[in-house]
Protein backbone atom coordinates (compact mmCIF):
# COMPACT_ATOMS: atom_id res chain seq x y z
CA UNK A 1 0.00 0.00 0.00
CA UNK A 2 2.98 2.46 0.65
CA UNK A 3 4.56 1.57 -2.56
CA UNK A 4 0.50 2.67 -4.42
CA UNK A 5 1.24 6.00 -2.80
CA UNK A 6 4.68 6.58 -3.32
CA UNK A 7 4.16 5.34 -7.10
CA UNK A 8 1.09 8.38 -7.46
CA UNK A 9 3.58 10.97 -5.69
CA UNK A 10 6.26 9.94 -8.32
CA UNK A 11 3.66 10.92 -10.78
CA UNK A 12 3.10 14.20 -9.24
CA UNK A 13 6.41 15.60 -8.92
CA UNK A 14 7.78 17.37 -11.85
CA UNK A 15 10.57 15.59 -13.91
CA UNK A 16 9.86 12.04 -14.53
CA UNK A 17 7.81 11.42 -17.43
CA UNK A 18 5.58 8.18 -17.56
CA UNK A 19 8.03 5.68 -19.27
CA UNK A 20 11.01 6.92 -17.26
CA UNK A 21 9.07 6.63 -14.13
CA UNK A 22 7.95 3.08 -14.87
CA UNK A 23 11.64 2.05 -16.43
CA UNK A 24 13.02 3.35 -12.84
CA UNK A 25 10.48 1.43 -10.82
CA UNK A 26 11.39 -1.64 -12.53
CA UNK A 27 15.53 -0.73 -12.33
CA UNK A 28 15.45 0.16 -8.52
CA UNK A 29 13.15 -2.45 -7.13
CA UNK A 30 9.75 0.01 -6.33
CA UNK A 31 8.21 3.19 -5.90
CA UNK A 32 10.07 3.95 -2.76
CA UNK A 33 13.05 3.22 -3.81
CA UNK A 34 12.13 6.05 -6.94
CA UNK A 35 10.81 8.54 -5.08
CA UNK A 36 13.81 8.28 -1.78
CA UNK A 37 16.16 7.62 -4.44
CA UNK A 38 19.44 10.54 -4.34
CA UNK A 39 20.45 12.26 -7.19
CA UNK A 40 23.22 10.33 -8.02
CA UNK A 41 21.16 6.99 -8.08
CA UNK A 42 19.24 8.66 -10.53
CA UNK A 43 21.64 9.84 -12.96
CA UNK A 44 23.35 6.47 -12.36
CA UNK A 45 20.35 5.18 -13.97
CA UNK A 46 20.25 7.70 -16.77
CA UNK A 47 17.94 10.25 -15.92
CA UNK A 48 19.13 13.72 -17.41
CA UNK A 49 20.17 15.74 -15.05
CA UNK A 50 17.64 18.59 -15.80
CA UNK A 51 14.98 15.94 -14.91
CA UNK A 52 17.07 14.56 -11.65
CA UNK A 53 16.93 18.14 -10.54
CA UNK A 54 13.28 19.21 -11.17
CA UNK A 55 12.32 15.93 -9.26
CA UNK A 56 14.64 16.05 -6.29
CA UNK A 57 13.78 19.94 -5.41
CA UNK A 58 10.13 19.62 -5.84
CA UNK A 59 9.67 16.21 -4.17
CA UNK A 60 7.48 16.79 -0.84
CA UNK A 61 7.66 14.14 1.75
CA UNK A 62 4.46 14.62 2.88
CA UNK A 63 3.07 13.82 -0.20
CA UNK A 64 2.11 10.12 0.01
CA UNK A 65 0.64 10.81 3.21
CA UNK A 66 -1.65 13.79 1.27
CA UNK A 67 -2.58 11.22 -1.56
CA UNK A 68 -3.92 9.25 1.21
CA UNK A 69 -5.64 11.59 2.78
CA UNK A 70 -7.49 12.63 -0.35
CA UNK A 71 -8.72 9.42 -1.54
CA UNK A 72 -9.83 8.47 2.06
CA UNK A 73 -11.74 11.99 2.51
CA UNK A 74 -13.05 11.39 -1.35
CA UNK A 75 -14.05 7.76 -1.18
CA UNK A 76 -11.06 6.93 -4.22
CA UNK A 77 -8.67 4.29 -4.40
CA UNK A 78 -5.41 3.96 -6.15
CA UNK A 79 -4.91 1.16 -8.96
CA UNK A 80 -1.48 1.15 -9.82
CA UNK A 81 0.20 -0.24 -12.70
CA UNK A 82 1.26 -3.39 -11.26
CA UNK A 83 -1.49 -4.44 -9.91
CA UNK A 84 -3.96 -6.97 -10.48
CA UNK A 85 -7.07 -4.61 -10.98
CA UNK A 86 -5.39 -2.91 -13.65
CA UNK A 87 -7.59 -3.22 -16.46
CA UNK A 88 -5.16 -5.24 -18.75
CA UNK A 89 -5.88 -3.56 -21.86
CA UNK A 90 -4.15 -0.79 -20.78
CA UNK A 91 -1.44 -1.92 -19.65
CA UNK A 92 -0.69 -2.75 -23.18
CA UNK A 93 -0.62 0.68 -24.96
CA UNK A 94 2.54 2.74 -25.91
CA UNK A 95 2.08 5.06 -22.94
CA UNK A 96 -0.22 3.60 -19.86
CA UNK A 97 -0.68 5.56 -16.81
CA UNK A 98 1.31 4.57 -13.49
CA UNK A 99 -1.40 5.20 -11.16
CA UNK A 100 -5.59 5.71 -11.57
CA UNK A 101 -7.55 7.59 -9.54
CA UNK A 102 -10.43 5.57 -9.46
CA UNK A 103 -14.36 6.49 -7.98
CA UNK A 104 -16.57 3.39 -8.39
CA UNK A 105 -15.77 -0.12 -10.02
CA UNK A 106 -13.38 -0.64 -13.45
CA UNK A 107 -15.33 -2.93 -15.68
CA UNK A 108 -13.88 -6.69 -15.22
CA UNK A 109 -15.05 -7.52 -18.92
CA UNK A 110 -12.74 -8.18 -21.50
CA UNK A 111 -14.53 -6.36 -24.32
CA UNK A 112 -14.87 -2.49 -24.00
CA UNK A 113 -16.54 -0.46 -26.54
CA UNK A 114 -15.67 3.69 -26.65
CA UNK A 115 -18.10 5.91 -27.50
CA UNK A 116 -16.62 9.57 -28.62
CA UNK A 117 -17.27 12.95 -30.22
CA UNK A 118 -17.81 16.47 -30.79
CA UNK A 119 -19.10 18.26 -27.30
CA UNK A 120 -21.09 20.78 -29.73
CA UNK A 121 -22.65 18.14 -31.11
CA UNK A 122 -26.12 17.89 -32.84
CA UNK A 123 -29.23 16.10 -32.14
CA UNK A 124 -28.39 13.59 -35.20
CA UNK A 125 -25.14 12.88 -33.33
CA UNK A 126 -26.72 12.54 -30.14
CA UNK A 127 -29.50 9.99 -31.07
CA UNK A 128 -26.24 8.11 -32.85
CA UNK A 129 -24.79 7.87 -29.77
CA UNK A 130 -27.79 7.01 -27.95
CA UNK A 131 -28.48 4.09 -30.48
CA UNK A 132 -25.17 2.38 -30.35
CA UNK A 133 -24.91 2.85 -26.39
CA UNK A 134 -28.24 1.50 -26.15
CA UNK A 135 -27.97 -1.73 -28.42
CA UNK A 136 -23.73 -2.59 -27.10
CA UNK A 137 -24.69 -2.12 -22.90
CA UNK A 138 -28.06 -4.10 -24.05
CA UNK A 139 -25.71 -6.93 -25.11
CA UNK A 140 -23.27 -6.60 -21.88
CA UNK A 141 -20.63 -4.08 -23.26
CA UNK A 142 -19.49 -1.67 -21.16
CA UNK A 143 -19.22 1.59 -22.24
CA UNK A 144 -15.79 4.21 -22.16
CA UNK A 145 -16.42 7.94 -23.05
CA UNK A 146 -15.15 10.96 -21.61
CA UNK A 147 -17.67 13.15 -19.19
CA UNK A 148 -17.55 15.76 -21.75
CA UNK A 149 -20.70 17.39 -22.84
CA UNK A 150 -22.21 16.66 -26.00
CA UNK A 151 -21.79 12.96 -27.26
CA UNK A 152 -19.50 11.74 -24.20
CA UNK A 153 -22.71 12.36 -21.93
CA UNK A 154 -25.09 10.91 -24.53
CA UNK A 155 -23.45 8.15 -24.40
CA UNK A 156 -23.23 7.61 -20.85
CA UNK A 157 -26.58 8.69 -19.92
CA UNK A 158 -28.25 5.79 -22.50
CA UNK A 159 -25.83 3.07 -21.22
CA UNK A 160 -27.44 3.66 -17.70
CA UNK A 161 -30.79 3.69 -18.89
CA UNK A 162 -30.22 0.35 -20.43
CA UNK A 163 -29.20 -1.03 -17.43
CA UNK A 164 -25.62 -0.76 -18.36
CA UNK A 165 -22.03 -0.05 -17.50
CA UNK A 166 -20.34 2.85 -18.22
CA UNK A 167 -16.67 4.74 -17.27
CA UNK A 168 -16.11 8.43 -17.42
CA UNK A 169 -12.49 8.97 -17.96
CA UNK A 170 -11.79 12.83 -17.09
CA UNK A 171 -8.92 15.27 -17.37
CA UNK A 172 -8.82 17.23 -14.00
CA UNK A 173 -8.84 15.82 -10.06
CA UNK A 174 -11.63 13.23 -9.12
CA UNK A 175 -12.68 16.17 -6.80
CA UNK A 176 -13.54 18.18 -9.49
CA UNK A 177 -16.84 18.26 -11.46
CA UNK A 178 -16.03 18.97 -14.87
CA UNK A 179 -18.47 19.84 -16.70
CA UNK A 180 -20.28 21.12 -13.88
CA UNK A 181 -23.50 20.22 -15.66
CA UNK A 182 -22.64 16.55 -15.38
CA UNK A 183 -22.03 16.33 -11.88
CA UNK A 184 -24.84 14.11 -11.67
CA UNK A 185 -24.24 11.69 -14.15
CA UNK A 186 -21.40 11.39 -12.61
CA UNK A 187 -22.61 10.10 -9.50
CA UNK A 188 -25.31 7.64 -11.17
CA UNK A 189 -22.23 6.47 -13.27
CA UNK A 190 -20.70 5.57 -9.81
CA UNK A 191 -23.94 4.00 -8.50
CA UNK A 192 -24.96 1.95 -11.14
CA UNK A 193 -21.75 -0.13 -10.82
CA UNK A 194 -19.63 1.99 -13.15
CA UNK A 195 -16.80 4.79 -12.34
CA UNK A 196 -15.18 7.83 -12.84
CA UNK A 197 -11.78 7.67 -13.44
CA UNK A 198 -8.54 10.01 -13.59
CA UNK A 199 -4.79 9.73 -13.85
CA UNK A 200 -4.89 13.20 -12.42
CA UNK A 201 -4.18 14.20 -8.80
CA UNK A 202 -6.99 15.84 -6.88
CA UNK A 203 -6.60 19.58 -7.19
CA UNK A 204 -5.74 19.28 -10.64
CA UNK A 205 -7.40 22.04 -13.17
CA UNK A 206 -8.74 20.53 -16.59
CA UNK A 207 -6.37 22.34 -18.37
CA UNK A 208 -6.52 21.89 -22.08
CA UNK A 209 -3.40 20.18 -22.02
CA UNK A 210 -4.72 16.61 -19.96
CA UNK A 211 -7.16 16.14 -22.67
CA UNK A 212 -4.76 14.89 -25.20
CA UNK A 213 -3.17 12.87 -22.60
CA UNK A 214 -6.62 11.28 -21.05
CA UNK A 215 -8.12 10.55 -24.68
CA UNK A 216 -5.13 7.69 -24.74
CA UNK A 217 -6.63 6.39 -21.65
CA UNK A 218 -9.95 6.28 -23.20
CA UNK A 219 -8.06 4.32 -26.14
CA UNK A 220 -6.25 1.83 -23.99
CA UNK A 221 -9.58 0.64 -22.08
CA UNK A 222 -11.15 -0.51 -24.90
CA UNK A 223 -10.68 -2.94 -27.80
CA UNK A 224 -13.02 -0.38 -30.28
CA UNK A 225 -13.68 3.27 -30.69
CA UNK A 226 -16.94 4.75 -31.83
CA UNK A 227 -16.66 7.58 -33.14
CA UNK A 228 -20.04 9.18 -33.34
CA UNK A 229 -20.10 12.62 -34.85
CA UNK A 230 -16.76 14.74 -35.13
CA UNK A 231 -16.04 18.03 -37.23
CA UNK A 232 -12.94 18.75 -39.37
CA UNK A 233 -10.01 18.85 -35.95
CA UNK A 234 -12.67 17.20 -33.30
CA UNK A 235 -10.76 16.24 -30.50
CA UNK A 236 -12.62 13.20 -31.10
CA UNK A 237 -10.71 12.44 -34.25
CA UNK A 238 -7.50 12.59 -31.92
CA UNK A 239 -8.67 9.68 -30.15
CA UNK A 240 -9.50 7.65 -33.27
CA UNK A 241 -6.13 8.14 -34.39
CA UNK A 242 -4.63 7.24 -30.97
CA UNK A 243 -7.05 4.03 -31.16
CA UNK A 244 -5.40 3.35 -34.51
CA UNK A 245 -1.91 3.21 -33.85
CA UNK A 246 -2.56 0.87 -30.87
CA UNK A 247 -4.62 -1.69 -33.17
CA UNK A 248 -7.78 -1.19 -31.91
CA UNK A 249 -11.16 -0.82 -34.36
CA UNK A 250 -12.49 2.61 -35.13
CA UNK A 251 -16.01 3.04 -36.73
CA UNK A 252 -17.50 6.44 -37.54
CA UNK A 253 -21.16 7.04 -38.12
CA UNK A 254 -21.40 8.63 -41.34
CA UNK A 255 -23.49 12.64 -41.52
CA UNK A 256 -24.91 14.62 -43.49
CA UNK A 257 -22.18 16.49 -45.92
CA UNK A 258 -23.88 19.53 -46.30
CA UNK A 259 -23.79 21.29 -42.66
CA UNK A 260 -19.82 20.03 -41.61
CA UNK A 261 -20.83 18.97 -38.60
CA UNK A 262 -19.45 14.92 -39.43
CA UNK A 263 -16.21 16.32 -41.77
CA UNK A 264 -14.34 14.43 -38.67
CA UNK A 265 -16.20 10.93 -39.41
CA UNK A 266 -15.53 11.05 -43.44
CA UNK A 267 -12.27 11.99 -42.91
CA UNK A 268 -11.13 9.25 -40.84
CA UNK A 269 -13.58 6.71 -43.10
CA UNK A 270 -11.18 7.58 -46.26
CA UNK A 271 -8.12 6.70 -43.86
CA UNK A 272 -9.78 3.04 -42.65
CA UNK A 273 -12.10 3.78 -40.32
CA UNK A 274 -15.27 1.20 -40.59
CA UNK A 275 -18.45 3.02 -41.66
CA UNK A 276 -20.89 1.94 -39.09
CA UNK A 277 -24.97 2.58 -39.31
CA UNK A 278 -26.13 -0.30 -36.56
CA UNK A 279 -24.44 -1.50 -33.84
CA UNK A 280 -24.48 -5.20 -35.48
CA UNK A 281 -21.49 -4.39 -37.36
CA UNK A 282 -19.37 -3.76 -34.15
CA UNK A 283 -20.99 -6.57 -32.38
CA UNK A 284 -19.81 -8.75 -34.80
CA UNK A 285 -16.44 -7.49 -34.70
CA UNK A 286 -16.65 -8.10 -31.21
CA UNK A 287 -17.61 -12.47 -32.03
CA UNK A 288 -14.32 -12.15 -33.88
CA UNK A 289 -12.18 -10.69 -31.80
CA UNK A 290 -13.49 -12.66 -28.57
CA UNK A 291 -12.81 -16.26 -30.95
CA UNK A 292 -9.69 -14.85 -32.09
CA UNK A 293 -8.49 -14.52 -28.20
CA UNK A 294 -9.95 -18.19 -27.98
CA UNK A 295 -8.13 -19.44 -29.73
CA UNK A 296 -4.40 -17.92 -28.68
CA UNK A 297 -5.49 -19.26 -25.58
CA UNK A 298 -6.26 -23.12 -27.00
CA UNK A 299 -3.34 -22.82 -29.72
CA UNK A 300 -2.14 -26.33 -29.54
CA UNK A 301 2.24 -27.26 -29.61
CA UNK A 302 3.29 -29.34 -32.33
CA UNK A 303 4.20 -31.52 -29.58
CA UNK A 304 0.53 -31.95 -28.80
CA UNK A 305 -0.39 -33.38 -32.07
CA UNK A 306 2.50 -35.72 -31.45
CA UNK A 307 1.08 -37.11 -28.58
CA UNK A 308 -2.47 -37.22 -29.98
CA UNK A 309 -1.24 -39.67 -33.53
CA UNK A 310 0.12 -41.95 -30.92
CA UNK A 311 -2.62 -42.09 -28.92
CA UNK A 312 -5.32 -42.87 -32.32
CA UNK A 313 -7.29 -46.02 -31.76
CA UNK A 314 -9.98 -46.89 -34.03
CA UNK A 315 -13.06 -45.23 -33.68
CA UNK A 316 -16.89 -45.16 -34.34
CA UNK A 317 -18.96 -43.76 -36.79
CA UNK A 318 -18.87 -40.16 -35.81
CA UNK A 319 -22.10 -38.53 -33.77
CA UNK A 320 -23.56 -35.56 -35.22
CA UNK A 321 -21.85 -32.30 -34.11
CA UNK A 322 -24.20 -30.08 -31.42
CA UNK A 323 -23.84 -26.26 -30.80
CA UNK A 324 -22.91 -24.79 -27.05
CA UNK A 325 -26.53 -22.90 -26.91
CA UNK A 326 -30.03 -23.66 -26.76
CA UNK A 327 -30.72 -21.37 -29.58
CA UNK A 328 -27.87 -23.01 -31.75
CA UNK A 329 -28.92 -25.95 -31.64
CA UNK A 330 -32.55 -24.98 -32.54
CA UNK A 331 -30.86 -22.87 -35.50
CA UNK A 332 -29.46 -26.34 -36.77
CA UNK A 333 -32.44 -28.58 -36.60
CA UNK A 334 -34.29 -25.32 -38.50
CA UNK A 335 -31.63 -25.86 -40.88
CA UNK A 336 -31.98 -29.86 -40.94
CA UNK A 337 -34.19 -29.11 -43.87
CA UNK A 338 -32.08 -26.62 -45.92
CA UNK A 339 -30.81 -23.22 -46.95
CA UNK A 340 -32.41 -20.33 -44.99
CA UNK A 341 -32.26 -16.49 -44.53
CA UNK A 342 -31.32 -14.65 -41.57
CA UNK A 343 -35.03 -12.90 -41.60
CA UNK A 344 -36.16 -16.31 -41.94
CA UNK A 345 -34.29 -18.00 -38.93
CA UNK A 346 -35.20 -15.12 -36.61
CA UNK A 347 -38.94 -15.43 -37.08
CA UNK A 348 -38.91 -19.31 -37.07
CA UNK A 349 -36.57 -18.81 -33.96
CA UNK A 350 -38.81 -16.66 -32.00
CA UNK A 351 -34.95 -14.66 -30.91
CA UNK A 352 -34.01 -11.36 -31.65
CA UNK A 353 -32.44 -10.10 -34.89
CA UNK A 354 -29.17 -9.30 -33.20
CA UNK A 355 -28.77 -12.46 -31.36
CA UNK A 356 -29.33 -14.52 -34.29
CA UNK A 357 -26.92 -13.28 -36.05
CA UNK A 358 -24.48 -13.44 -33.37
CA UNK A 359 -25.41 -17.04 -32.67
CA UNK A 360 -25.01 -17.81 -36.55
CA UNK A 361 -21.97 -15.89 -36.63
CA UNK A 362 -20.71 -19.06 -33.93
CA UNK A 363 -22.00 -21.72 -35.88
CA UNK A 364 -20.03 -20.42 -39.19
CA UNK A 365 -16.68 -20.30 -36.23
CA UNK A 366 -17.42 -23.70 -35.19
CA UNK A 367 -17.88 -25.14 -38.22
CA UNK A 368 -21.24 -25.82 -38.18
CA UNK A 369 -23.18 -23.56 -40.39
CA UNK A 370 -22.11 -21.74 -43.76
CA UNK A 371 -23.39 -18.92 -45.63
CA UNK A 372 -24.25 -19.38 -49.61
CA UNK A 373 -23.86 -17.43 -52.62
CA UNK A 374 -27.32 -16.37 -51.76
CA UNK A 375 -26.09 -15.12 -47.88
CA UNK A 376 -28.44 -18.36 -46.85
CA UNK A 377 -26.84 -20.07 -43.97
CA UNK A 378 -26.95 -23.77 -44.44
CA UNK A 379 -25.68 -27.06 -42.13
CA UNK A 380 -22.65 -28.23 -42.50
Amino acid sequence: MDNLYLAAACAVVPGLGRKTLTALCKRLGSARAVFEADAQTLCAAGVREAAVEAFITTRDKQLPAKIDYYCRKLGMHLVSLWDEEYPEALRTIGDPPVVLYVLGKLPQEKYCCAIVGSRNCTGYGERAAEYFATSLARQGIPIISGGAKGIDAAAHRATLLAGGVTVAVVGCGLDIDYPESNAGLFRKIVEQGGAVISEYPPGTKPLSKNFPARNRIIVGLSQGVLVAEAAERSGATITANIAADEGREVYCVPGNIFDGTSIGCHELIRTGAKLVDTPQHILEDKVQWELGMSLKATQPSIFDYVEQADDLQPTSAPVPKRAATELGNKLLELLQGGARSLEDLTEASGADFATVSLELLELEAAGLAGQDQARRYYRR
